[in-house]
């Protein structure tokens, strides 16, 4: 059975973002689905300590179970808010901690760091029209995909959501969800 994990980036169980989850869940019935709420997983940063560079995994170990679980996905779906133009800390830390793939294969040699290849989807929550910080979010991403065996594959952008002036467009969930499947 194919795996699917989502991250929801945000602080709020009840805000857009998890209202996007819900919405996408039923279009994976047929995957296991896992889910990881990033600022309750409270992740520490990256402190470039080095030990990955000749070690596999991190000298901080708060984040093993997690890794383990995003080797193993086949999809990785990533449910954001924009905040200050960017990823919310706790998201961003996650990323920096990414560094162990990267020193795994600069470092180490290992082609891929992650065997399991990856197909990613990400949605992009903004309280303003924020569009240019969403592109700039999604090119992050397809740049750290490149070294984790993973491919951003959809995009779905929900922008104005401090005015209530935002809509759940069906068509575009569903587009999401087909772009990441294929």
């Amino acid at each position: 059975m194919e795996k699917l994990l989502i991250l929801n980036a945000s602080p709020r169980d009840t805000g857009v973002c998890s209202e996007v989850i819900k919405q996408v869940k039923p279009y994976f019935t047929d995957c296991e689905i896992k889910q990881y709420d990033i600022y309750k997983l409270s992740p520490a940063p990256c402190t470039a300590c080095c030990f990955c560079e000749q070690h596999d995994g991190c000298s901080n170990n708060d984040l093993n179970i997690f890794f383990e679980d995003f080797e193993d996905a086949d999809y990785i779906a990533i449910f954001s808010p924009v905040y200050n133009n960017f990823f919310p800390a706790p998201f961003k830390a996650v990323i920096d901690r990414f560094q162990r793939y990267y020193s795994a294969r600069f470092c180490r040699g290992a082609k891929p760091p992650i065997e399991k290849p990856k197909k990613v989807g990400v949605v992009i929550v903004s309280g303003s029209n924020a569009r240019q910080c969403a592109d700039y979010m999604t090119n992050t991403l397809k740049q750290c995909f490149t070294v984790l065996n993973g491919e951003v594959k959809a995009r779905y952008y929900i922008p104005n959501t401090d005015d209530n002036a935002y809509t759940f467009n069906i068509t575009e969930l569903e587009k999401f969800v087909h772009q990441l499947k294929r």
